[in-house]
């Protein structure tokens, strides 16, 4: 039936035709109200009248009809009325069309195969449809530019859609087919409320990269794709999709996949594994690809690894940063192939400063075992190389005080990174104030508990029920086995993805902390907000480590002790040691905006100084102002205007420079499986879904086979030429029923 519809472009319009009306209301109303007077002469007057009375009226009728005819063609021609192919009316419409054209820009397409990409052939392609069509006979096109987002310029003639083709880019995103085939689908729902089901035409212009078309479990989780083509499909429009690739099924291609340290970077001058990972998309295998890493731009020597077919390597580098801050990573392979976008790839890495560590000892000892935070500073002080020493810098400083001291001079929160109170009895009142603008600003506190805690006082002072208070839980009840030497409670379970204690999370060092005996702690009652970490084995299930965030800054509670009397754990160094490293280094962090992003997505970065001078400088070098100001935040910190995602589409290393607050690096990188250019035949096409007709490219827009959309044919222009052809019949015979009814008379 498709065939056979019709309907109006400007379906509004249509209402315009009562205008034909207004002729015969005229007429109406105009008509003369006259009381006949009978006088001798008007006898001869009458028989004159009678004799041409009814040819006059019919002379007026034909004239009213003429106007009012040509009102309402007038009215349907704007309004711009169709029909189907099939309709008898075909022989004398206008076809037209409206083409949508999904040009494919994604990463993938920059492929090179001679001196022309798949982009390039993809929009000479592109204007070969736009040829066909012709702006006069009222044909429209909509051009998407497909990636991540799609591009889309508006409905506009073929004339300015090849002119804009111009524009267009090659992105370095991946194709998201679905998002671009929404605005096919809002064009096909448009013509469909005008009754012109499937008229509309849709081609898409791609490489038929397989990892493009997967939907609904093909393994990349592209549901939305399936419920845009089951959309298309009952819209009734079909997806012509045209191969413009001339590469193999399964070209041969290398790309970096990452780069980046293997474990977390310490601290400056400790040597530290930076891994490349090389990935084979190809068939075969690949032998001395020579991989090159720089840092902070200066290249290492290369090194020269082997590739199986469609697997990965890795070429590790071993590298020490010289100084604390960002430093730069840009690796790549020497041996170039026909995608060389995935040849390099860069990675902004933080290596951080020494973390200043105040530890608040609220029970010294005279020897290590009675001394809580003697524990904590062998770990976080380990002895220097003097022949029995581990030889690492330590990435801690850390320095100890009595309680009393907290917000003095000696002890003012604001010149370390972690404060670790270790079972102090109780903080007066202006050491908690002090205190919490700290943490709130960012900074991190930990508490572990002991024989000292007055629980009574912590609660009264760093407690409040709706969490407006530091701690993280309401302290209770000390709990304690009844012989240490028979029973004990252990972690019963932990968070296995959580930073502090994702060492534990390997099977082989679970029981490093699961298997600890804990014979004391405190009962908790959490806060809103806050997480309990670690979990003991007791009938109460209480946790052994919680955590809440507080504001910008976080507070972690060990609900335990650091003393043999109450845990095992200090005479564990290999529960102690992992133990405490890691959660200091994830109590200093702060959560800044990432580094390290996907191309196309925006900057955006956190400094300590004002910064003056703004600019952004791209991978090519090239530099442009930053736009805005920044914005003052908490804790004397600014934040830097946001750099837009369309200043970020390419990849590589970008920086912002400011001045008084140095220099800010981010590293955008494509996503490695681009590089996969594992192919659809054409034959595979049809097979994914009835909505998509493959079409072999043989140089004409019309190769579908029978494919094409139903031809939509428009009826305006002969209507139009009705609508003159009555108006000019009306003047001639008007005038000459004028002319004639002069003489007459």
């Amino acid at each position: 039936m498709g065939g056979w519809v019709g309907g109006f472009v400007n379906a509004g319009l249509v209402a315009g035709a009562a205008l034909a009306l207004v002729p015969l209301i005229i007429h109406i109303l105009n008509r003369r109200r006259h009381k006949p007077m009978p006088w001798a002469a008007m006898r001869f007057v009458q028989a004159a009248h009678k004799r041409t009375r009814r040819r006059v009226r019919m002379e007026n009728w034909l004239l009213l009809f003429l106007r009012m005819a040509a009102i309402a063609l007038l009215a349907l021609a704007i309004a711009r009325p169709f029909t189907g192919e099939k309709s008898p009316l075909a022989g004398i419409t206008e076809t037209r069309r409206d083409l949508v054209v999904i040009l494919d820009g994604s990463a993938s397409t920059l492929w090179r195969e001679g001196v022309e990409t798949t982009f390039e052939r993809g929009v000479g392609r592109a204007r070969e449809l736009l040829r066909d069509l012709s702006g006069a006979r009222g044909d429209r096109a909509l051009v998407v530019l497909a990636g991540n987002v799609p591009r889309t310029a508006p409905w506009t003639s073929p004339e300015a859609a090849a002119g804009l083709l111009e524009t267009f880019q090659p992105t370095e995103e991946g194709l998201d087919l679905a998002a671009a085939l929404g605005d096919a689908i809002d064009a096909a729902q448009r013509e469909n409320a005008l009754g012109a089901r499937g008229a509309l035409e849709v081609r898409l212009l791609t490489d038929l990269q397989r990892r493009s078309f997967l939907f609904e479990g093909g393994g990349e989780g592209r549901e939305p794709l399936g419920e845009a083509l089951d959309r298309l499909a009952e819209l009734g429009v079909k997806v012509l999709v045209e191969d413009v690739s001339t590469a193999a099924s399964q070209p041969q291609n290398l790309g970096i996949s990452a780069v980046a340290p293997s474990t977390r970077v310490l601290g400056p001058m400790i040597t530290t594994d930076v891994r490349v990972e090389v990935r084979n998309f190809g068939p075969e295998t690949k032998s001395g690809v020579r991989v090159a890493l720089e840092v902070d731009g200066e290249r290492r020597p290369a090194q020269i690894v082997d590739i199986p077919a469609r697997g990965r390597t890795e070429a590790v580098f071993a590298v020490s940063f010289p100084r604390a801050g960002e430093h730069t990573l840009l690796a790549r392979i020497e041996d170039g192939d026909k995608l060389p976008l995935d040849n390099t790839r860069a990675h902004v890495i933080h290596v951080p400063p020494p973390a200043r560590v105040l530890l608040v000892n609220g029970a010294p000892g005279a020897v290590i075992e009675e001394d809580e935070v003697g524990y904590l500073r062998a770990v976080l002080e380990p002895p220097l190389d003097d022949g029995g020493g581990i030889g690492i810098a330590s990435p801690f400083e850390p320095r100890t005080i009595p309680p009393e001291d907290l917000g003095t001079t000696a002890g003012d929160p604001a010149a370390y990174d972690v404060i670790w109170l270790a079972n102090v009895e109780s903080l007066p009142a202006a050491a908690v104030d002090r205190l919490e603008p700290w943490v709130a600003a960012g900074g991190a506190l930990v508490v572990s508990l002991g024989d000292r805690v007055d629980a009574s006082s912590w609660n009264a002072r760093m407690w409040r029920a709706d969490g407006s208070g530091l701690l993280p839980a309401e302290i209770g009840a000390r709990v304690a086995v009844r012989e240490r030497s028979a029973s004990w409670h252990r972690v019963k379970s932990f968070a296995l993805d959580h930073p502090a204690l994702a060492f534990f999370a390997d099977e082989r060092f679970q029981p490093l902390l699961t298997e600890v005996p804990v014979h004391e702690f405190f009962a908790t009652r959490l806060v809103p907000g806050a997480k309990s970490l670690a979990v003991l084995d007791d009938d109460g299930s209480n946790a052994l480590l919680v955590e809440r965030s507080y504001d910008r800054g976080r507070v972690l509670l060990w609900t335990s002790s650091i003393d043999p009397a109450w845990t095992r754990m200090p005479q564990s160094p290999a529960t102690l040691v992992p133990l405490v490293h890691e959660l200091l280094r994830y109590a200093r962090a702060l959560d800044e905006e990432p580094r390290n992003l996907p191309v196309g997505a925006p900057l955006g970065a956190e400094v300590a100084t004002f910064p003056r001078g703004m600019s952004v400088v791209r991978p090519d070098g090239s530099k442009k102002p930053l736009d805005g100001e920044a914005q003052s935040t908490p804790g004397n910190r600014w934040r830097l205007p946001s750099v837009p995602g369309r200043e970020t589409e390419a990849s590589g290393l970008y920086s912002i420079q400011t001045e008084g607050a140095g220099v800010l690096s981010f590293a955008l990188v494509i996503d490695p499986l681009e590089g996969d250019l594992d192919r659809l035949s054409l034959d595979e096409v049809g097979g994914i879904h009835p909505a998509l007709v493959a079409v072999r490219n043989e140089g004409s827009s019309n190769d579908a086979a029978g494919a094409e959309a139903p031809r939509r044919g428009e009826l305006w222009r002969p209507i139009a030429a009705l609508c003159l052809a009555f108006l000019v019949f009306e003047s001639l015979f008007g005038a000459w029923i004028g002319r004639r009814r002069r003489v007459r008379a």
